[in-house]
């Protein structure tokens, strides 16, 4: 009879086992292999968790097999379980709120990055390059931009619908990323109808800037390969020194030009060479 009771206990709580084993195999690296997966994962295992912590609630302190024979104390098991399926349940949240926080950080610190430069950029060719290279960036990232925004916010969303959890901290942090992003939004569509604006003048000027450095490198190896540089009959310290005055004047100039054309490169969005004074190349008007 005490072994057909027995049974009966095991076969009716036969979901115990798979508890025990889901609890003898949790740690840290779980954890922290859902770094990253889809909310989908998070929301299943904070439901399985959900699920078990009420089916373990509802053991009884002590049960009697149906023969009256045997009585069996649940107390110290069933107290073990809640714990550790409450303690599971504690470090989910705490790494779901720390993504939350770290992530919201990060992506609000780059959305900030892009709003300052499209903000503050002024009609000289400098500052539109600068803002057609991050405006550039904006457009190619904006996918994966989103998608992180729409993370994040499931993210606290989960906090919310699963973990029941409203902190002011958390619902802050959630409206300044919200906010953040409408801003980034609306600051990107200005800069680019601003850009839009200036490009039939700043294309001229950039392409006149660049053929005038070209033209002044090109006279400068003109004149290092001509005249008293190439009299052998020069004082050798003398000529040297122009030499080397000419080098240094060469290089900052070249230097510009590089600058320059990296401006127009941004700016048009081109891939075309760049402009040699070997070559003698000059940007068409």
């Amino acid at each position: 009879f005490r072994q057909r009771g027995l049974q009966e206990f095991c076969k009716e709580y036969h979901w115990m086992t798979e508890i025990y084993e889901f609890l003898q195999t949790w740690g840290p690296q779980k954890l922290e292999s859902m770094r990253d997966c889809p909310i989908k994962n998070y929301v299943m295992l904070v439901s399985c968790l959900n699920v078990r912590q009420a089916r373990v609630s509802n053991i009884p302190n002590e049960l009697i097999t149906k023969s009256k024979l045997l009585l069996l104390s649940c107390r110290d098991v069933r107290a073990e379980m809640e714990s550790k399926l409450e303690s599971i349940r504690k470090d989910i949240l705490a790494q779901v709120q720390n993504e939350c926080w770290s992530r919201s950080q990060q992506l609000m610190k780059e959305l900030a990055d892009f709003i300052k430069v499209f903000q503050t950029v002024i009609s000289d060719f400098h500052s539109i390059a600068q803002c057609s290279q991050k405006l550039n960036e904006a457009n190619d990232q904006y996918n994966k931009l989103e998608e992180r925004m729409e993370y994040i916010r499931s993210l606290h969303e989960l906090t919310r619908s699963h973990f029941r959890l409203f902190s002011a901290e958390n619902e802050a942090l959630d409206i300044s990323l919200l906010d953040m992003w409408e801003a980034f939004q609306f600051e990107r569509s200005q800069a680019s109808e601003f850009l839009l604006s200036k490009q039939h003048t700043i294309v001229p000027k950039l392409q006149q800037l660049m053929a005038a450095a070209l033209a002044e490198l090109e006279g400068l190896i003109e004149k290092a390969l001509s005249g008293p540089f190439m009299d052998p009959a020069q004082e050798q310290r003398s000529t040297e020194c122009q030499l080397l005055a000419l080098e240094r004047q060469f290089q900052s100039t070249a230097s510009h030009l590089s600058e320059l054309h990296r401006a127009y490169a941004t700016f048009t969005g081109t891939e075309d060479p760049r402009p040699s004074a070997t070559t003698c190349h000059r940007p068409s008007n």
